[in-house]
């Protein structure tokens, strides 16, 4: 295959949809009601909530193997990003107003998805410089991270700032296994596809539901593996969607696009409006609480993503005018 470093689109859509969906979702995991929450309906929204974590590893590896096909490139300036990517992690969960608390501080050592991200990264860097063997290594590394989470569970050095990344029990939002399985499948991915409308793309389409619907029946597979091979089947057919109807809705689709290619910035934004920035004099956490119906929550959604939006687009307009007057 050429090697290539052009942007893909339809990632940037497709990374720009799964921004969308993380946003609705941290709204709606704060703001509605308890007995909303309790209901059949969210119960079914659920599923679909824990699909868009896994559409962001699997991006970031396809992404990664499609700028680095058929060559090498620096690994130093794509490393300092995931480092900064890293503190960013870190540094949301500092508990500001009680840094003086030892127990509030234990906090910050919690694993959330940029951390998985950022790690994540990091690997499929080495795993890249392997050459003609990188999608073997990959795959090798893939079940590793997949088949050892349930022995992980176990896993515990009595340093709490590596335990977190072996498991949940310290309360981590995410863990290493097998997330950064999700990110090595996307990184194998683009060997076989190309993002393009052929018949790689369905190929990809029919494992994906092979793995999302054809495995149920073998039982081996029940636990930690279903839940990986699950999770990934639905996200590699999205995938392919996306990138056959990219085309088709390109001109109404450059604002979500452009949420695709400013992804840490909003999602560092929305958490930050929810969470931490006191309006008038606390944050929309507290002052409004798990109080609204849908409607409400679609509003604070709403709102939520068009302020993080904005915030994106002023980045964006930043940095080209930053290259322009280089």
């Amino acid at each position: 295959m050429p090697p290539t470093s052009q942007r893909l689109e339809w990632l940037d859509l497709f990374r720009g949809l799964a921004v969308l969906g993380m946003v609705w979702t941290h709204a709606a995991n704060t703001f509605l009601t308890a007995e909303l929450k309790a209901s059949s309906w969210f119960e079914t929204m659920t599923s679909y909530h824990g699909l868009i974590a896994p559409a962001f590893f699997w991006i970031a590896g396809y992404a990664r193997a499609h700028v680095t096909m058929g060559k090498t490139k620096p690994a130093w300036p794509v490393a300092k990003r995931l480092l900064l990517v890293l503190l960013i992690g870190y540094l949301m969960h500092v508990p500001w107003d009680r840094l003086l608390d030892a127990q509030a501080m234990r906090a910050v050592a919690t694993v959330d998805v940029l951390h998985c991200l950022a790690v994540s990264g990091l690997i499929l860097l080495a795993v890249e410089k392997l050459g003609k063997g990188r999608e073997v290594a990959a795959l090798i590394l893939l079940l590793v991270f997949v088949l050892l989470e349930k022995p992980a569970r176990e896993w515990q050095t009595g340093v709490l700032v590596l335990d977190q990344y072996f498991n949940r029990l310290h309360g981590s939002q995410f863990a290493l296994f097998p997330w950064v399985g999700f990110g090595l499948a996307g990184f194998i991915t683009r060997r076989a596809w190309d993002g393009r409308l052929n018949r790689s793309a369905a190929g990809v389409m029919l494992t994906g539901g092979l793995f999302a619907w054809g495995l149920s029946w073998l039982s081996w597979l029940d636990g930690p593996p279903a839940f990986f091979l699950e999770r990934l089947g639905w996200v590699m057919m999205a995938a392919v969607v996306v990138a056959t109807l990219a085309g088709l809705v390109s001109r109404f689709t450059g604002w979500l696009r452009l949420a695709g290619r400013e992804s840490l910035l909003l999602y560092v934004a929305h958490l930050m409006l929810i969470h931490s920035i006191p309006l008038p004099r606390q944050p929309l956490q507290h002052l409004i609480g798990p109080s609204q119906s849908v409607g409400g929550v679609l509003a604070i959604f709403a709102g939520l993503f068009a302020v993080s939006w904005m915030l994106g687009a002023w980045n964006e307009r930043r940095k080209k005018a930053s290259i322009v007057s280089r």
